[in-house]
């Protein structure tokens, strides 16, 4: 079983399985759930869009085999 850690004020992911975390990454817009998983998305600079920034799909996890836990 995996855990999802959102930290949404720090817009951070820890995703750990066990006691030993497998990743971490920063910049985290948002978690959505979308067709039987969930899907990091994650704020990176863009030229090409008028606020200067897009998110792109950087991570999918299970739904049936993670836990997520929202930490503000």
């Amino acid at each position: 079983m995996l855990t999802l850690i959102f930290n949404t004020t720090e817009k951070t992911i820890n995703v750990k399985e066990g006691y030993s975390s497998i990743y971490e990454m920063e910049n985290i817009t948002t978690v959505k759930p979308l067709d039987g998983y969930y899907e990091v998305m994650q704020r990176v600079d863009s030229d090409t869009s008028p606020s200067g920034y897009s998110a792109i799909p950087v991570l999918r996890l299970p739904i049936a085999a993670t836990i997520m836990e929202i930490v503000k």
